[in-house]
């Protein structure tokens, strides 16, 4: 019961949030900028000068405003096609809606992707501060949800660790944990 009451309150906090899928002229390593073309084309059921269009702009907002499922959808299929994209999502605050936006921070180069109109990097190349801050930032993440949870069961009983444990202890300990090895999985490879 108390988990499905959390899994309510997160699912509502990221039903609530609103993001925007960009894109920024890159493609995944090992595909070529014609095939990709291609595929945004049929994917968009677009022609072929809109998608060119799409190559020469600095940074395109694909979708705007969408929940946090429809863009993994989004993101998923482009990768499909080849099309590398950010999910970002939308800060709304009032001082945010008073000031003009800013344009976007150009994309950073990853390693293993071709950028359209650049240069190729190469798979060797070490990865870039900004890569390496959203890599570890995600696997944080899942570290302190984990964290979280097992605290949470502390609340409810107390936990396996310090002996005697009932259900809720076993269901909170457990998966914090597994959410604390997702988060040092993800930091990791």
């Amino acid at each position: 019961m108390q988990f499905f009451i959390f899994d309510l309150l997160l699912e509502g906090y990221l039903t609530m949030k609103q993001f925007n899928v960009v894109f920024g002229g890159v493609i995944s390593g090992g595909h070529k900028v014609e095939d990709v073309k291609k595929n945004l084309a049929t994917l968009f059921k677009a022609n072929p000068e809109k998608i060119d269009q799409l190559f020469e702009a600095p940074r395109v907002v694909l979708k705007r405003n969408v929940d946090y499922d429809e863009a993994m959808k989004y993101q998923t299929a482009l990768q499909r096609a080849g099309a590398v994209c950010d999910v970002k999502e939308i800060i709304q605050n009032v001082d945010q809606q008073a000031a003009a936006p800013t344009p976007p921070p150009p994309i950073q180069p990853q390693s293993g992707v071709h950028m359209v109109g650049g240069e190729v990097q190469g798979a060797n190349e070490p990865a870039t501060e900004t890569q390496t801050k959203t890599k570890s930032g995600s696997g944080v993440g899942d570290i302190i949800a984990g964290v979280v949870l097992i605290g949470i069961g502390f609340l409810f009983g107390g936990s396996i660790f310090l002996g005697n444990p009932g259900v809720l202890d076993f269901f909170f300990d457990g998966l914090g944990l597994f959410w604390i090895g997702k988060g040092i999985y993800r930091l990791v490879r």
